[in-house]
């Protein structure tokens, strides 16, 4: 896509970063647990910028061979562009190929189901209850190097 650029989020994007979670997320995340998260050794944060204006970004956190997705989003009105889909295939090429992939998504989030399906991920369970506002299931999936 033309005018998009996908680089580690900097410090200082952490309280846009938050108007994006309380834009995607009924549970968003503060600017200021953003900011430490970023502090985290073991986590990789990637910004999503279209022609300069953060419009998306994800959350990693990897630990030796096992890398967990924390967060993905996207604006809305920037969705269906293929953003998420580059984020992903930036994430993977930037992490070991030997890292194991877990996450947990809503069970009625089919756009993000088939998101990760597109990159490999499967179906291993699921968590009852798992989210809150509104009470839904989480699927759990992973991809294997």
């Amino acid at each position: 896509m033309n005018g998009l650029e996908i680089r580690r989020m900097r410090p200082e994007e952490a309280d846009l970063v938050h108007c994006l979670e309380e834009e995607c997320f009924p549970d968003p995340w503060s600017a200021g647990s953003l900011t430490d998260m970023l502090g985290e050794p073991h986590s990789l944060y990637l910004a999503a910028l279209l022609d300069g204006m953060l419009v998306g970004y994800c959350g990693t956190r990897i630990v030796l061979d096992e890398g967990e997705i924390l967060r993905i989003a996207t604006g809305t009105k920037y969705r269906g562009r293929g953003i998420g889909s580059a984020m992903m295939d930036i994430l993977l090429k930037e992490t070991p190929q030997s890292t194991s992939w877990y996450l947990e998504v809503r069970e009625h989030n089919e756009p993000a189901i088939a998101l990760y399906r597109k990159f490999g991920f499967q179906t291993i369970g699921k968590r009852k209850k798992y989210y809150h506002h509104p009470e839904e299931d989480a699927v759990l999936m992973q991809r294997h190097p």
